[in-house]
């Protein structure tokens, strides 16, 4: 930042300068505050998207636990759940690209 000032400042420089001082203090302070705050909300979506992760993980191993479970005992065809599964996602895939 320039800081320009008149001719008639020259004589009150200590004046002067304290001004600009003060307006830079409080310019930094301003900045100060935003970048607490901003910290702050980043701090908060980190832990929010931690604790999804985390939920995702543990739905994610109940899952594929329990297909584990009815594959040992003979429910499910796990190729073919695995096959219908992709079939889905693909049929899901295309109708949020064909809303879009």
């Amino acid at each position: 930042m320039i800081v320009v000032e008149p001719p008639a400042l020259k004589h009150d420089a200590a004046e002067a300068t304290t001004v600009h001082e003060e307006h830079l203090l409080e310019r930094l302070s301003l900045l100060e505050n935003r970048l607490g705050r901003l910290t702050e909300r980043l701090e908060k979506g980190l832990s929010l998207l931690l604790r999804q992760s985390e939920n995702t993980y543990a739905t994610h191993t109940l899952v594929k636990t329990l297909v584990d479970a009815l594959a040992e005992a003979g429910s499910i065809n796990t190729a073919e759940l695995e096959r219908n599964w992709h079939e889905r996602c693909e049929k899901d895939e295309a109708r949020r690209t064909a809303k879009d």
